[in-house]
């Protein structure tokens, strides 16, 4: 296996933690750990909790947000690309509200930035695969 595979794959378990360990699982401590205390995570431009969240307590609120409302059932990662420096993640959630009892799954893409200690510096939400393989390429 080629380093770039290597570094890939080793990418691709810490967005999966990110999401599964930490997020849906209610572990909204495990920001410290995965993700750089300058993180800047921007939500997908027309959803309804569209913006920019800074920090560690900005990540915590969206995510509580999110669990607030909705029981997470995990996610998964479909396919994962290294653009450069960037990693993006085409993945899939399964969501139960809360109030309605409705199930639904989402489907989305992110573009992810690591620092030198891949801790995730960057993460930027898209609805489609095409959209974030577009970012990706214009920011490296």
């Amino acid at each position: 296996m080629s380093t770039g595979e290597e570094r890939r794959q080793r990418r691709e378990g810490i967005v999966w933690r990110l999401y599964n360990e930490g997020w849906f699982s209610g572990n909204l401590d495990l920001v410290r750990d995965l993700l750089d205390s300058g993180i800047v995570w921007t939500a997908i431009e027309d959803a309804p909790d569209a913006g920019t969240y800074r920090g560690y307590e900005g990540v915590r609120a969206y995510w509580q947000d999110w669990l607030e409302d909705f029981e997470m059932h995990g996610g998964s990662i479909e396919e994962s690309i290294e653009v450069g420096d960037r990693l993006v993640c085409v993945q899939r959630a399964a969501t139960t509200g809360k109030g309605s009892g409705v199930r639904s799954e989402i489907h989305y893409a992110c573009t992810y930035t690591f620092g030198s200690d891949e801790r995730i510096v960057e993460l930027n939400e898209y609805a489609t695969r095409e959209e974030a393989l577009a970012a990706a390429h214009i920011g490296s």
